[in-house]
């Protein structure tokens, strides 16, 4: 679809800064448009808990003033974003901080701002305190769940609620609702992106990462939020690459490994039609002229369960002064990891870590073979809401699964569409690079969503 034929909701971020650039289009009828949207459709997916209409207006004039004196920021300047509740911003008071203090904007989201976004708001997270809030609902069909914890971010994307949103992912929440809803969701390495002003939910598995609808997108918003951060001690100095340059539709010589092995250890229990589409996907690459090898990672069947473990036992580190108060008020998720934070001790977590050493230089091992893993990252589609309650979301975490090893390993991993259910439902393909080489997962993904474009899908909620 040519973008003047789009709703300007639906306009990506790729799109939309090339009209705000060239001024064919304003930050203000961009923003109004976004805001429009959302309260016409909202009130059914229930993605927002903080909308700051009259601050991201004032926000959209101010960018639209300031590239009119030809003061252009760069790709976000002007942009309508959104940020799941766990990050602090400014001026909105987050539900997730109830019991923690916040500290103004989180790094990510002042880079956010420095680069010149609109924001709009606070997004949903299913593991928000109380239960006075409605579940967010998947803009492809409401009867089904956005996948968690970063529910709002899915489901505001997908339906044009904003442009790009900041996601967070400890054991695949980026990943979830990107999955199910149709985006492209990065989880960028470990220590890439500073989580300042993130509420902790495990010291050492969360990543802070964008959530869009193209690659292109993510490239944009993580050139705008990757980098050192000395606030945070598990920032990496490690230098940032432009990863728009990653751009191009070349996967030729690309060496793409497989897990065969591990794919197969969840087979049970992944789909037929998944299997099929991440298999048809792959074949893709090798028509592309990239190479597809079969890897064995001997460990990685203890990885989803170590991941856990970790998890839960840092969870209740994080929220020990604060757990009574969970407990009494909190959302069923949260009682669950620090109930699980409990039947766990720290020799279960000592053996985890010795688990993750494992992994790791597994990983390395694979790396020197192949530029990057590709596989499921679901085992299904977005489930229907009456058939999930809060313990399944956790019970996932502790049988293997293709999100939480990547966790472990601290890897940058992207999802992007691969394809759709019978019932018109979302499913994605995975692809995890080495430490630092987000620009690779990045040009595979790019190269294989240009070929296939199933990116050009929109759901059909008004």
């Amino acid at each position: 679809m040519a973008v003047s034929e789009k709703q300007l909701y639906y306009l990506t971020i790729h799109e939309a800064q090339k009209l705000i650039q060239t001024r064919a289009l304003s930050p203000v009828e961009l923003t109004r448009a976004v805001l429009d949207r959302i309260a016409a459709v909202d009130g059914k997916l229930h993605a927002y808990i903080n909308l700051m209409s009259d601050a991201a207006m004032q926000e959209a004039r101010d960018a639209e003033a300031e590239i009119a004196r030809g003061n252009w920021r760069g790709p976000m300047h002007g942009i309508p974003v959104a940020v799941k509740d766990q990050l602090d911003v400014e001026g909105a008071p987050a539900r997730v901080r109830q019991f923690t203090q916040g500290v103004g904007d989180a790094t990510a989201v002042r880079k956010l701002r420095e680069a010149g976004a609109v924001l709009l708001g606070k997004l949903h997270m299913s593991s928000m305190p109380g239960p006075e809030l409605p579940l967010p609902r998947n803009p492809w069909n409401t009867e089904h769940i956005t996948g968690g914890s970063s529910t709002g971010s899915g489901a505001s994307v997908a339906a044009g609620l904003c442009l790009g949103s900041l996601g967070e992912d400890t054991a695949g929440s980026i990943r979830n609702p990107s999955a199910f809803c149709g985006l492209a969701g990065l989880k960028a390495t470990y220590g890439r992106v500073s989580r300042y002003g993130l509420a902790p939910l495990s010291w050492s598995l969360d990543h802070c990462g964008p959530m869009a609808r193209v690659v292109e997108d993510t490239a944009h918003m993580l050139n705008a939020i990757a980098g050192h951060d000395p606030k945070d001690p598990t920032s990496s100095t490690v230098p940032v690459a432009d990863y728009t340059s990653a751009l191009r539709e070349d996967v030729k010589g690309l060496v793409i490994g497989v897990p065969r092995d591990y794919i197969n250890e969840c087979a049970s229990r992944t789909e037929s039609l998944v299997l099929k589409l991440v298999g048809t996907a792959i074949d893709e690459f090798k028509s592309l002229g990239a190479r597809v090898e079969e890897v064995k990672i001997p460990t990685l069947n203890l990885a989803t369960i170590a991941n856990a473990v970790i998890y839960y036992n840092e969870f209740w580190a994080a929220h020990k002064s604060d757990a009574a108060g969970v407990l009494k008020t909190g959302a069923a998720q949260r009682r669950a990891r620090i109930y699980l934070g409990l039947l766990t001790n720290s020799a279960d977590y000592i053996q985890a870590q010795r688990v993750r050493s494992r992994v790791r230089a597994e990983f390395a091992e694979v790396f020197k073979k192949v530029d990057c893993l590709a596989l499921p990252c679901q085992t299904g589609p977005a489930p229907l809401v009456k058939d999930v309650g809060p313990i399944d979301t956790l019970f996932k975490h502790v049988v293997p699964e293709y999100n939480g090893p990547f966790n472990l390993a601290g890897l940058p991993t992207l999802v992007i569409p691969c394809g759709f259910s019978e019932n018109n439902l979302p499913i994605a393909l995975q692809l995890v690079g080495k430490p630092f080489d987000e620009v690779t997962v990045l040009r595979a993904g790019y190269t294989y969503q240009q070929h296939m474009k199933w990116y050009e899908r929109r759901p059909e909620i008004q």
